[in-house]
């Protein structure tokens, strides 16, 4: 008997380890899921999700709803109702997939600065903090749209500069921030920020409206240095 103590020991050690393991993972699983993540009378609205999570697809299935969410805000014929559905459509890839960031950050700029319902942005971004507290790019977006909302534009220049600094920003922020400038600054610095923006940007659309606008602003000689900016262009 004596013999067999430690063994006896080792195994009741190892019996609580395994009860506190089990414990610290349980709980921090229930911090860092979605509600329907755990089965209750309305997990069958997420079957889909259910299922993904269970096979381990999660982010299979995210790319899916994200796949839905663009052929939604794609559609002409969703404008009519000002994309009514759009919140429900990135709730929906965030909850299959809690840590697709970029879903927080594309939703809630097309909520904010294309569609001004500023509360369901501040949502998603305030969902998009909770399960992904170390990426601090959402605090960001999130301080942009409150000024924007307060209607602070000092402070929400800086923050969209700020965002441009990220190669992922949105290309909604380019175009916003240039036509900010367009209002704050002069035409010259607004005309050298487009040129930037038809040398520098990854988004076509933007390059397009850059060249545009410079080409507007050249017809209507609203540029004083003209040959510095068609030297910026070469």
């Amino acid at each position: 008997m004596a013999k067999r103590l430690p063994a006896y020991l080792v195994l009741i050690m190892l019996f609580f380890l395994a009860c506190f393991l089990n414990r610290a993972g349980t709980a921090y699983l229930f911090k860092t899921q979605p509600s329907w993540y755990f089965l209750n009378a309305h997990s069958y609205k997420k079957f889909m999700h259910i299922l993904g999570a269970g096979f381990g697809s999660r982010p299979i299935i995210g790319d899916i709803e994200y796949i839905s969410f663009l052929q939604y805000y794609g559609d002409k014929d969703n404008s009519q109702t000002k994309y009514k559905d759009l919140y429900k459509y990135i709730n929906d890839i965030t909850d299959i997939d809690p840590n697709f960031t970029f879903a927080y950050s594309y939703g809630s700029a097309i909520l904010a600065w294309n569609l001004f319902r500023y509360d369901e942005a501040v949502a998603v971004i305030r969902k998009g903090i909770e399960f992904n507290p170390t990426f601090w790019k959402l605090r960001l977006y999130l301080g942009a749209i409150i000024y924007r909302q307060k209607g602070d534009t000092v402070n929400y220049i800086k923050l969209l500069e700020e965002a441009m600094r990220f190669e992922d920003h949105p290309a909604m922020i380019e175009r916003i921030l240039g036509n900010i400038y367009m209002l704050y600054k002069t035409p010259d610095e607004a005309a050298a920020y487009w040129v930037k923006i038809y040398k520098e940007s990854k988004h076509q659309d933007s390059r397009d409206f850059a060249y545009r606008t410079l080409q507007k602003m050249i017809q209507e000689q609203k540029i004083k240095d003209i040959k510095s900016i068609m030297d910026m262009l070469k």
